[in-house]
């Protein structure tokens, strides 16, 4: 199981970055929306690309909500970023996964089916640790958890038959992502996808919530509430979390005006080492 620590000198680190952009629209109060339009790509990018720790960018880049296929690969690929299998389409806009140029050339898409609206990869790290990621967008509204907590199911079925048809081995994964979840389902989603990252990181409050429209009046006339529908879940041994913190919590302009309706999501890990026999 993943924890929330760990001192091993064997140890790959990796950060993610998780984000629904909603689709690069401009906020109501944005100062102009053509302008904002055409520079949205570049403001998503230096925001994400600038989210690591001492300003090394992320290793993956997980989204949702892009405005059509293509978008992560035209806004990343000259950072050295590639979609990792493609993208799909889900209840709004696109579903990605962008990898570092060095982690894609040891990945391989893993096919899912499209009504899960998820992106998934396996990829062989420099430490012999091989670790299946998804970037999913889960069904919305209050009376979607039925919904939310199958397509959860299904998701992790389908990674571990995946890895079962290809003789992998290993159960390390990182799934994240919109998943529209409420506090309620906290505990039925925990006991299929793993550990919580935002909790396993400590639970700081600052952090816990990725839709706060009190201050994030993205939407002109939407109602105020907060909620933690983003969530990072990580799985298997070899996986601790080290850091967990938003991005696009801050307004671009004034103080309304925001990238997305979301904040993003950057979490740190070490992978631990595994042995070479244990894992191809």
């Amino acid at each position: 199981m993943a924890s929330a620590a760990i001192t091993s000198c064997y140890s790959t680190p990796l950060s993610i970055v998780s984000w629904n952009i909603a689709e690069a629209a401009p906020s109501f109060a944005a100062p102009c929306f053509d302008t904002r339009s055409r520079d949205a790509p570049r403001l998503i990018r230096e925001c994400i690309l600038g989210s690591g720790r001492s300003s090394r960018p992320p290793d993956i880049i997980a989204l949702q909500e892009c405005p059509y296929p293509s978008f992560g690969t035209e806004t990343f690929v000259e950072q050295g970023y590639v979609s990792a299998g493609g993208t799909t389409l889900s209840h709004c806009g696109y579903v990605d996964l962008l990898l570092k140029k060095q982690l894609a050339e040891k990945s391989r898409p893993i096919s899912l089916d499209r009504n899960l609206s998820s992106v998934a990869c396996r990829i062989a790290l420099p430490n012999q640790t091989t670790i299946s990621v998804s970037s999913s967008h889960l069904a919305p509204f209050k009376h979607g958890a039925g919904t939310r907590v199958r397509q959860c199911q299904n998701l992790k079925e389908s990674l571990f038959s995946w890895e079962s048809l290809h003789q992998e081995s290993g159960n390390n994964m990182i799934l994240l992502g919109d998943y529209n979840m409420r506090q309620s389902e906290d505990k039925a989603i925990e006991n299929i996808l793993g550990i919580d990252a935002w909790k396993a990181a400590g639970s700081n409050y600052r952090n816990k919530f990725t839709w706060d429209s009190f201050s994030n009046e993205y939407h002109e006339d939407g109602f105020s509430f907060r909620a933690r529908f983003d969530r990072c879940y990580a799985g298997g041994d070899k996986m601790h979390v080290n850091r967990f913190r938003l991005i696009g919590n801050k307004a671009v302009v004034g103080t309304k005006d925001f990238l997305s309706d979301h904040y993003g999501m950057i979490i740190g890990f070490d992978v631990e080492k595994s042995s070479l026999d244990a894992e191809k």
